[in-house]
């Protein structure tokens, strides 16, 4: 038994060994990978990825990240705010909360940055977007992750592919822009109950795309669905004004059978009485007080039963009146939601219409650049947002090094 314990007790310690090993040896990559000077420095903030480890356990290391609220989940105490802290001092506020907590009392913990929140490359680059960080990362090599700069980055046979395909773009934009157009004219008719769309109701910045232009097809298409709206909708109207005034024909009705019904509970309450006062005198039989009041009892009981059919015929009727103006008013709405939808849709198709203009005329401008053998430069800056300070923008070279979170903008200066 001493033996098999003994056993037992050195595969222990040779995993804790192991482990302290493995920690040690991780610890070193990520100072080599990472950077000693940035880890030390840096602010955690959200995105970033660490590597948590008891040191006094057989456990292998867990990886956390800090979420948009700044908060990382630990072992066994659960969400802690980092965001903002540097490693060491996050590391100080763990062991205080394993402290606090009364869930360790001397903890040996290991906390290390396994990947430090993207870089943006924005701008004149070929493939912009977010990309890995790492440490001694400068402008030039981040432009490169992104492809390269535009420019440079194009021959001559990917400038007619590209020039042919942003035609393309805008070709495709100005029909899009115009069936957007004449779809927002055929919403203001609906509003209008009109049955003829009218092209002055395109919404402005779209009507010199409609000008000139031979819109009949379009047009035609666009009334038949117009038209087949308005129909749908004067059909539900008439369908609940017609239910409108048979309620009230209805209600008329009932109310008039009230008024006859309470007169015949009157008479059958004074035959009552009368019959009453006759039983009192004995002048007549329990037979006819008993049927005097069976029929006052039920006269009553038919007067409450129209009392509630009535009321019932007037919530049905309050029901109808609030579809026909629901109906009316959601109408409208979805309307005019369409309409602004469409709006939006011609601003972001004549934003990119004139971002491949854009694109054309800078290829054109390269290609001559390129004849006249005219060099090509370019601006760097880096916006950097630290965290807990103020967001700064900067002047960078090629050989300016980059932080985690620095958003690089790439802009063409001279040709």
């Amino acid at each position: 038994m001493t033996a098999i314990m003994s056993s037992f007790d050195n595969r222990g310690l040779a995993r804790r060994i192991s482990k302290y090993l493995l920690a040690a040896i991780l610890c070193l990559f990520l100072s080599l990978a990472a950077g000693a000077g940035i880890t030390a420095e840096y602010h955690l903030a959200t995105g970033d990825i660490l590597t948590f480890d008891f040191l006094d356990d057989a456990e292998l290391p867990v990886t956390v990240t800090i979420s948009s609220d700044g908060d990382a989940q630990f072992p066994l105490i659960g969400s802690v705010k980092i965001d903002g802290l540097t490693v060491t001092a996050a590391l100080e506020k763990l062991r205080s909360e394993y402290r606090s907590r009364e869930i360790l009392i001397d903890p040996k913990l290991s906390l290390n940055i396994s990947t430090f929140r993207p870089i943006f490359v924005l701008g004149e680059v070929r493939s912009p977007g977010s990309f890995p960080f790492y440490s001694g990362l400068t402008v030039e090599q981040a432009v490169g992750l992104a492809g390269g700069t535009q420019i440079a980055a194009v021959n001559a046979s990917d400038r007619i592919v590209a020039r042919a395909r942003l035609r393309g773009e805008i070709e495709g934009s100005d029909a899009q822009i115009v069936y957007e157009a004449v779809y927002a004219a055929r919403l203001v008719a609906q509003l209008k109950n009109s049955a003829k769309i009218d092209l002055k109701d395109v919404p402005e910045v779209a009507r010199e795309f409609v000008t000139n232009l031979p819109l009949k097809g379009v047009i035609e298409v666009e009334e038949k669905i117009l038209n087949a709206d308005l129909a749908a909708n004067k059909s539900q109207t008439t369908i609940l004004s017609e239910g409108i005034v048979q309620g009230e024909g209805a209600i008329d009705i009932l109310e008039q059978l009230v008024t006859q019904q309470k007169e015949v509970v009157d008479i059958n309450q004074k035959d009552l009485e009368r019959v009453s006062s006759l039983r009192k005198r004995e002048l007549n039989t329990e037979s006819d007080l008993s049927r005097a009041k069976n029929n006052a009892s039920n006269e009553k009981s038919q007067l409450l039963e129209t009392f509630a059919t009535l009321a019932r015929s007037r919530r049905e009727l309050s029901e109808m009146k609030l579809q026909l103006a629901k109906l009316s008013a959601d109408r409208e709405k979805e309307i005019l939601m369409q309409l602004q939808e469409r709006e939006v849709e011609i601003k972001k198709l004549i934003a990119t219409r004139q971002a491949a203009q854009e694109q054309i005329l800078l290829m054109a401008a390269a290609t001559a650049d390129e004849a006249n053998k005219t060099n090509i430069t370019y601006t760097y800056e880096i916006r950097r947002n630290p965290v807990g300070g103020k967001p700064a923008s900067l002047e960078a070279s090629t050989l300016t090094e980059m932080l985690p979170g620095d958003v690089l903008v790439v802009a063409i200066t001279g040709m």
